[in-house]
Formats: C-alpha cells, structure tokens, sequence
C-alpha cells in the first residue's frame, strides 16, 4: 500500500521546511500528531539522518521511527519494521519560486502483513495524509501572510 499527496502552498519553501522539519512542533498545527519526540543525532536541531521520532496519533499507541534520509530544506524520510510490516513516510518540499512551494507527502506499508494491513487501513492512511497535508499548508501560508 502506497498513498502519495501532492499540494501547492503559497508560503516559501523555507517557511513550510521549517515547519515539517521540526516535528515536535507537529502537535501544534496538525490533528494527527498529538505528542512527539525527537532525540538526537540530527544536525539540524537533533533532526535528521538516525534521529528517532516517536508520534503519537490519536487513537493509536506511539510508534518511532527511525530518519533514513535526511536533505536539509528538502527532503526527509522516516521508516520502520515490525511484525512483518516496514512503514515508510516520505516528506518534500519542492521550491516553485520565492513565495511557493509544492509539498508531496508520501506514506507506504511494505511486506506480507503490510499489503493486508494497507488494504484494510487505506481510507484511514489518506485522511491522515491529507489532513497533515492540509493543516501543514494552512499553517506556513498563515505564516507567511504574517511575515
């Protein structure tokens, strides 16, 4: 299972990086995440390659994932393996000009257990997404408007 969601912002890339670059603010502007922990080795603020987040969501027990590709402004990439399910999450922020950016937020499930557990979670993977996705653009492009 694969979901991908793709949106324009009309805030500038730094601005929204910023944002989805430090997920201990996630609480803040995103009903998804209801708590979140960064710890180290990360360069930017503890966050980046080999940083472990630990999310907790609403109705669900936290779970941690481990940074596995870490562009600075760009691009970061979580992942983990359980039970037989590897998750991923994939975050980019692409530069459309000085006051705008695209935004593609990917979430997979690998494997055996992944395939059945992806079909049966799929609606709750999209609203999830897009509802970061959605929150994520209301946010930088308030902030922008402020700046």
């Amino acid at each position: 299972m694969r979901y991908e969601s793709r949106l324009r912002v009309a805030a500038p890339a730094r601005t929204v990086w910023e944002l989805l670059a430090d997920p201990g603010g996630w609480p803040g502007w995103t009903p998804t995440v209801t708590a979140a922990e960064v710890k180290g080795p990360g360069p930017v603020g503890g966050f980046g390659t080999g940083s472990a987040v630990t999310l907790t969501q609403p109705g669900r027990r936290p779970t941690t994932y481990t940074v596995d590709a870490f562009e600075p402004g760009r691009r970061f990439r979580w992942s983990r393996t359980a039970a037989g399910v590897r998750q991923w999450a994939d975050h980019v922020v692409r530069p459309e000009g000085a006051d705008r950016c695209e935004v593609v937020l990917t979430f997979a499930m690998e494997g055996p257990v992944g395939a059945l557990l992806g079909r049966l979670g799929a609606g709750t993977v999209r609203r999830m997404v897009d509802t970061e996705g959605a929150s994520l653009k209301a946010r930088a492009e308030d902030t922008a408007a402020r700046t």
